[in-house]
């Protein structure tokens, strides 16, 4: 099984089009590795791609105990059977013949293959050197944002009641912390508020700064076939780079380093100064909506539009 197009090409494939509030017809995707062939494969083992934030279902195929392909599955409510180039190609890093089955440690300059206990008796080593020369603090750890709670605290406890040190980081931090305390000031709690579903029947797509396209290839694959059926959203981008959103945006704002938040005011004294809410719903379900209005009321997009100037006199 091959892709009926490049996928590295066309990342996105071939378009099924649907209209507003009509199901995302199902697309299943699949790639088995040159030589071979679904008769060969032994079982399929259903799984999701941990590779990127859309959580696409699939199942691997299985043939003498190796990875030999992928494909997507119909059933899922995400992905509806597609696969991004992570999805389907990624997993062959796995299989190179290059990759590492021992631990090198270095030898004159050069890295030579050793045991494990010798790799992991030279980093005990060194490390008891650095502590007592220089203590804790000269340890530090920064850590992916794709462990599990048991991992992070076996961690949390080696790092801070182990060697003692300040310094643990984590992607999460400069990657979703920022959005998780975000939503949890707005929405109370720290999950997205919408749905992928919303692109079913959505007016309007907007993306602020999402490159959509490029970091959540599938669910770009559903806006695109939205765009191509009948009564199509219209898309609206925010962002300084010509992306491919951008590209297929009906509306392209390409803000200034520094504005997004002036735009987002402006944006918001509008939508209030012209009546263009639910006072009903903002009575029953939100806190603070006049003290919002109060302080976005002189945020017009006269001042909004001055922003740049200001910031390149600086």
């Amino acid at each position: 099984m091959r892709p009926k197009v490049d996928r590295i090409a066309q990342p996105w494939g071939d378009r099924t089009p649907y209209g507003r509030g009509e199901a995302w017809p199902v697309r299943v995707d699949s790639y088995l590795q040159p030589g071979a062939t679904a008769d060969a494969v032994e079982r399929w083992v259903p799984t999701a791609s941990l590779l990127h934030s859309n959580g696409d279902a699939m199942d691997v195929a299985v043939a003498h105990d190796r990875i030999v392909g992928v494909r997507g599955r119909p059933d899922d409510r995400v992905n509806h059977g597609r696969l991004g180039p992570n999805d389907l190609f990624g997993w062959q890093a796995n299989q190179a013949e290059d990759r590492l089955t021992t631990p090198l440690v270095r030898d004159g300059g050069r890295l030579v293959p050793s045991g494990w206990d010798t790799a992991m008796d030279r980093i005990a080593a060194r490390t008891r050197e650095l502590l007592d020369e220089n203590g804790p603090g000269c340890i530090g750890f920064y850590t992916t944002g794709q462990l599990f709670l048991e991992e992070y605290y076996t961690l949390t406890v080696v790092a801070r009641a182990g060697i003692g040190t300040n310094h643990l980081d984590g992607n999460t931090r400069l990657c979703t912390a920022t959005a998780a305390e975000a939503l949890k000031e707005t929405f109370g709690c720290d999950g997205q508020p919408a749905s992928y579903t919303d692109v079913d029947h959505a007016d309007v797509i907007a993306l602020f700064g999402h490159n959509m396209a490029e970091t959540q290839p599938v669910l770009w694959m559903r806006v695109l076939d939205r765009l191509e059926g009948a009564d199509p959203p219209r898309l609206v981008c925010v962002d300084p780079r010509p992306t491919p959103v951008a590209r297929r945006a009906a509306v392209h704002l390409a803000v200034r380093a520094g504005t997004n938040v002036a735009l987002l005011d402006a944006l918001l004294h509008e939508i209030i100064r012209t009546g263009r809410i639910d006072r009903d719903f903002i009575d029953a379900h939100t806190v603070g909506f006049d003290e919002l209005a109060e302080s976005l009321s002189d945020c017009t997009p006269a001042w909004a539009a001055d922003i740049p100037q200001l910031l390149a006199s600086l």
